[in-house]
């Protein structure tokens, strides 16, 4: 009996189009079955499993920039400022806990440390009047402690084969302290002074924090996404609420070894200005009234948008006495930033993070 061409490229067709076409069942043991490690609440367990995280980031900023342009010093003190900050480095250690009571619910804990450094650069003229006697026109703060506490839970909806998507539902608790101090210039020297928003460990607020999560896995690569909204509840007690905001996050995920995956990722967030004042910070220096004190004391220089670009790697240990252990890389770049009034610029993100699930 003979063949055709014809034949034969019918059946390899239909033989592709059949493998093609078979689901592929979601497998946990692969390095791309998390998403990227700075995408928090982005997976479900199964009942009865358990999961430990520690995430160490770092954060750098430097130079100021209003809307979609950067700004020297100079135009900081032009606007009427006496104080611009120049520089800020924020350092985060995340602890995090995850349980599974059931297939149908995943709870989890997150608790941050935080650890940051701003300098500042004082108005030319000012500066012998409000630092030490040496006329210096730069200084720097510092803060550290414990930030505030997120309990929540995810809600699988969506199961199919390969693909997974689930909603978080969670709350920060305002355990973070929004009364940290440290040696600021001010009339009459240095002394210790209420630092502004950006250098405290927490909101003050109480927040809700709802997200939806979706995930695709195939045989070699994978991708998802996620959506999330940070919403402040009330008014801290230091007479201000940080902005709401929102965040839309999308990677890929390619297996380089069993072991071993890469992955890119772009991630937008959109943030309201802070509403209401700082009241022991954003007033008009004594020996200077038409001057304000520095930007980060007013509401109006806080929020924006920004897209930023990641790339990232995880490793997953699936095999001997290590297996369940996870470690990730990613670095993050903006590649677009509009802020609100005077902001600094945010210049690069590093987290890396693991991971170890029973």
């Amino acid at each position: 009996m003979k063949i055709s061409n014809h034949t034969i490229t019918l059946a390899v067709a239909s033989t592709l189009l059949l493998k093609s076409s078979q689901a592929h069942e979601y497998e946990f043991a692969r390095p791309d079955s998390h998403a990227p490690i700075m995408v928090m609440a982005d997976h479900t367990h199964e009942s009865g499993e358990w999961m430990l995280s520690f995430r160490q980031m770092q954060m750098k900023m430097e130079g100021m920039r209003n809307s979609e342009t950067s700004r020297a010093s100079q135009d900081v003190f032009n606007a009427n400022y006496t104080v611009t900050p120049t520089r800020m480095t924020m350092e985060m250690t995340m602890l995090g806990v995850m349980y599974a009571p059931s297939d149908k619910m995943t709870l989890f804990a997150m608790l941050p440390y935080l650890d940051s450094s701003m300098d500042h650069e004082i108005f030319g003229m000012a500066a012998p009047l409000i630092s030490l006697n040496d006329g210096s026109s730069t200084f720097t703060t510092e803060s550290s402690g414990w930030g505030d506490l997120k309990l929540g839970t995810l809600l699988p909806f969506y199961k199919s084969a390969g693909d997974k998507a689930h909603f978080g539902l969670s709350f920060s608790l305002p355990s973070g302290s929004i009364a940290e101090t440290d040696l600021v210039p001010g009339p009459g020297g240095r002394a210790q002074r209420q630092l502004p928003a950006p250098m405290q460990m927490g909101s003050g607020s109480m927040e809700f924090n709802p997200s939806i999560t979706y995930i695709s896995q195939k045989e070699s690569w994978s991708y998802g996404a996620q959506a999330k909204a940070k919403i402040r509840l009330n008014t801290n007690h230091h007479d201000y609420r940080l902005g709401n905001s929102l965040e839309a996050s999308g990677w890929i995920a390619s297996k380089l070894m069993d072991q071993l995956s890469i992955s890119g990722r772009i991630a937008y967030k959109y943030s309201e200005k802070m509403s209401g004042t700082q009241s022991d910070l954003s007033f008009n220096p004594p020996f200077a009234p038409s001057r304000r004190t520095v930007t980060a004391a007013f509401s109006e220089n806080y929020g924006g948008q920004r897209v930023d670009a990641a790339i990232g790697f995880n490793y997953f240990f699936n095999k001997g006495s290590a297996s369940g252990n996870r470690i990730a890389l990613e670095v993050v770049s903006p590649i677009f930033q509009d802020l609100n009034g005077l902001q600094l610029e945010t210049k690069l993100t590093t987290i890396l993070g693991w991971q170890y699930s029973w």
